[in-house]
């Protein structure tokens, strides 16, 4: 047996030595597919890890579990139980009110290193305060100050300690240390001492409403499974069973199956990934396998049997994966780790590649998995090969018996070219499929990109050039304050007197808490029925409580908008409009509202009889003073968001608009909430300009929205897609052209004798140089045919109903294969005359002595 095994092995070496030009092209393929495996499995663990990084952030801590309103001595107990990692601690003073820090939530409190750490919040140049007048800070928030990043330097906060009260106190300390701050997470910390922390808080309890003196606490464990189950064992074994405790959202099922299912395009392409490896390396094979027949009967003659057969041929395609696969696993990683900040955009820096051992594992198994099977049939065909079988055996791959056919005119050169297509099917249909699928691919992904419709997208983000806001606009613990002066007269001044300024508009806003009319309640109780409700509480339990109060106490909180130009230009044209009809003239005179109706698809307006809002043409009393009720209009984002005054707000709300000049005459003190202005193209530029030098050198609060900042958040999120399809297809293209290469090489250098013999009789090598172009040609032309056809269907079908709806306007386009067709028509040409040139370096009677 062991015998048997050398021999095996010492013919299995000789046979992968005599096949050099096969194991290049092998190698190459098994390398590309590798590197596509290894880079899909790269970029979807990444999308996975990075997704629960900016979920971990957004919550604001990575711990397992956290606990509000829990005691020093409670907190210690659970420290100690065995089932716990690691316990931090926090007490929470307040929230910083700086103005240069409006718009931003940065909370005063004290943490331990543990909560700090876990909280991504611990000092990464000096330290954690120690001595009362210490603090540490990220460095977002020393900018918004203008504090340099230096150890030392002053810092003065101001804060209430009673947040009912208007009354704030202003606090001086020394900066012990910093960390890189990160927008994406949910609020800056403000790092005090224990002492510090313990004198403004004296032993107080926080009441209803107040924050001072909260004490919580982040529980860490072992494992991430089962964590209620472990958390509920710990609070018993502890005896504190009565303490409530919340679970990171990072950890919980839906968390992980949103992750999982962001993957899910690239285990797409990885099946796609396998038929383009299958099929370029199964030709390989099969190739390989037909040229060496007359080797495998000779070998059964010897006595060799079909299993030994087989794995001669298994082990010279392991020796390729041998070669291969390590090398595809480290190109593939280094194209995944180049291809993760371009994939997770959004995440800025913060995106990290995952260095998971199950990348590699996964990969090299999916490898090794496509070269096994791919070499199954052309095992097959070894191995069951007789003696007599292989010296009869030719590459025409068919068992079919023609006529000979008789002509006065002779064979062309073009019908000679075509009967050689056909004298191995499969190969030829192998090789146009190849090709076929690398191009129908980056035709619909292609298709796919270019139908998204910019303007659309932009439009319903912002609807104009440029939106500023006051820096409260969106504080929802603060809420918003309708006498900030972020957009003060300066601003505005310097605004309206702006080069290329073609249009402005203006919006102020107030908050009422409105006594409801008898039709505004039977309509909100008619629109919002019981399946609607029951969808809502879904997302949201507390919407349809705050519904059910307000209906209840006849009264909701609501905001009245001022608006002019821009703003009510946008939101009283007719696609916007529900019901009711805009006059302009009229509702100048301050007599009438536009009612803010909710977020309907334009083709949805007419399955609702009635809107949640009062009727067009009913009179409504706002503080004292009538109106009549214009029309209901849809609740366009750049208008109807933002914070409430009270913050978060009741959970439902109505909103109604007015001129901005009736708006002022009623609520005088109010100040701008938001300022719009359109700029003409020669001068956008310029308008960025002036605004970045405000926002760095006079008020680093003021939030700046451009169309500019919108189409580049856009490319940012879709980058991802449009970077994985087309590297998929152009990759599986240059598989095609590579399978396309070894296939004409292959039979070019297999039929040296053939070729011989028909020039010995005549043919010229012209004629039979042209004739193998022709070869080439066919094979392009077959391709482009096929693809032009596929692709078309593709497009015009899969992809057309693929982007309907959103922000796609569909535009039918194959350009992709017009640009590729030069180039595969190229090939076609080249490749054949390369392969002539070679040939012609033996003399025909050289190529006719030659012994197979």
């Amino acid at each position: 047996m062991k015998n048997q095994t050398s021999i095996l092995h010492t013919l299995t070496g000789r046979s992968f030595r005599a096949n050099r030009a096969r194991n290049i092209v092998a190698v190459i393929a098994i390398v590309l597919t590798t590197l596509m495996f290894t880079t899909l499995f790269v970029l979807a663990q990444s999308m996975q890890k990075n997704m629960i990084e900016m979920t971990f952030r957004q919550t604001g801590y990575d711990a397992q579990a956290s606990i509000k309103n829990i005691t020093e001595e409670q907190a210690e107990r659970i420290a100690a139980h065995p089932d716990v990692d690691e316990l931090g601690q926090s007490i929470v003073l307040g929230l910083a009110e700086n103005k240069s820090l409006a718009g931003k939530q940065v909370e005063i409190r004290w943490g331990n290193d543990s909560y700090a750490s876990h909280s991504f919040a611990l000092p990464t140049t000096g330290s954690m305060p120690q001595a009362a007048g210490e603090i540490a800070l990220d460095t977002l928030t020393l900018d918004r100050l203008g504090i340099p990043h230096e150890i030392g330097a002053d810092v003065t906060l101001e804060w209430r300690k009673d947040l009912s009260e208007e009354d704030k106190i202003n606090s001086s300390f020394t900066l012990c240390g910093y960390w890189e701050g990160n927008e994406s997470i949910y609020a800056s910390m403000a790092w005090v001492s224990r002492s510090f922390a313990d004198e403004m808080t004296a032993g107080q309890i926080p009441t209803k409403d107040q924050v001072l003196g909260l004490h919580m606490a982040q529980v860490s464990l072992p494992s991430d499974s089962n964590i209620e189950a472990s958390m509920d064992k710990i609070l018993a074994d502890t005896q504190l069973s009565q303490l409530e405790y919340g679970v990171n959202l990072a950890y919980s099922p839906e968390m992980n199956a949103s992750a999982a299912q962001e993957s899910i395009p690239m285990y797409l392409g990885m099946i796609l990934v396998f038929v383009a490896g299958y099929l370029i390396i199964y030709n390989i094979f099969q190739i390989s396998v037909a040229a060496d027949i007359q080797f495998y009967g000779k070998l059964k003659t010897l006595g060799t049997t079909t299993k030994q057969i087989r794995r001669i041929l298994y082990g010279q395609a392991n020796r390729l994966c041998l070669l291969g696969i390590p090398a595809g696993l480290v190109l593939g990683f280094l194209l995944g780790m180049v291809l993760v900040p371009v994939l997770m955009g959004t995440f800025g820096d913060s995106a990290v590649t995952s260095t998971h051992p199950f990348i590699f594992l996964g990969s090299a198994l999916f490898a090794w998995a496509t070269v096994l099977i791919s070499c199954l049939r052309p095992a097959r065909l070894a191995g069951k090969v007789s003696p007599m079988e292989a010296l009869r055996y030719s590459d025409s791959g068919t068992k079919s018996r023609k006529k000979t056919k008789k002509g006065k005119k002779g064979a062309s050169l073009t019908a000679m070219a075509w009967a050689n297509l056909g004298r191995n099917k499969k190969r030829t249909v192998t090789v146009i499929c190849s090709l076929t699928l690398g191009l129908v691919l980056l035709s619909c992904f292609y298709a796919k990109n270019a139908s998204f419709d910019m303007e659309k997208y932009v439009s319903g983000q912002t609807i104009a050039d440029f939106e500023l806001e006051d820096a409260s606009h969106e504080d929802a613990i603060n809420g918003y304050n309708p006498q900030g002066n972020t957009l003060n007269d300066d601003l505005v001044s310097d605004v309206e007197t702006m080069e290329g300024l073609e249009s402005l508009g203006h919006m102020y806003s107030h908050q009422v808490s409105w006594e409801m009319d008898t039709q505004t309640i039977k309509n909100l109780n008619a629109f919002y029925t019981q399946d609607m409700l029951d969808d809502w509480s879904t997302y949201d339990p507390t919407g349809p409580k705050a519904l059910k109060a307000a209906i209840a106490d006849k009264r909701a909180d609501t905001v009245i908008y001022g608006l002019d130009g821009i703003p009510l230009d946008t939101i009283t044209q007719s696609q916007y409009i529900y019901s009711g009809t805009y006059s302009a003239e009229a509702f100048a005179t301050g007599d009438y509202v536009l009612a803010v109706g909710p977020a309907i698809g334009e083709n949805e307006k007419e399955k609702y009889k009635v809107y949640p809002t009062p009727s067009v043409g009913d009179s409504i009393i706002i503080e004292g003073k009538d109106y009549t009720v214009m029309g209901i209009v849809y609740p366009l984002n750049s208008v109807d968001s933002g914070a409430m005054e009270n913050g978060g707000g009741s959970g439902f709300s109505l909103s109604f608009i007015l001129p901005s000049e009736t708006f002022c005459s009623q609520w005088p003190d109010n100040t701008l909430r938001k300022l719009f202005f359109n700029i003409d193209d020669p001068h956008l530029n310029d308008a960025q300009k002036m605004l970045d030098e405000y926002t760095q050198n006079i008020d680093s609060s003021l939030p700046v929205t451009s169309r500019q900042t919108m189409i580049e958040q856009y490319q940012a999120e879709t980058r991802a897609s449009a970077v994985m399809g087309n590297a998929i297809s152009l990759v599986i293209a240059l598989v095609g052209i590579l399978n396309f290469i070894n296939s004409m090489v292959t039979a070019i250098v297999s039929r040296k004798k053939e070729f011989a013999m028909i020039q010995s009789v005549g043919m010229t090598k012209r004629q039979l140089c042209r004739m193998l172009i022709y070869e080439g040609l066919y094979y392009a032309v077959i391709t482009l045919g096929v693809s032009f056809l596929i692709s078309s269907a593709a497009v015009g079908i899969g992809v057309r109903a693929m982007i309907e709806g959103g922000y796609s306007t569909f535009h039918f386009t194959l350009l992709p294969l017009g640009i590729c067709s030069p180039v595969l028509l190229l090939f076609a040409v080249l490749v054949p005359l390369l392969c002539f040139k070679n040939l012609e370096k033996q003399s025909i009677v050289e190529r006719l002595r030659a012994i197979d």
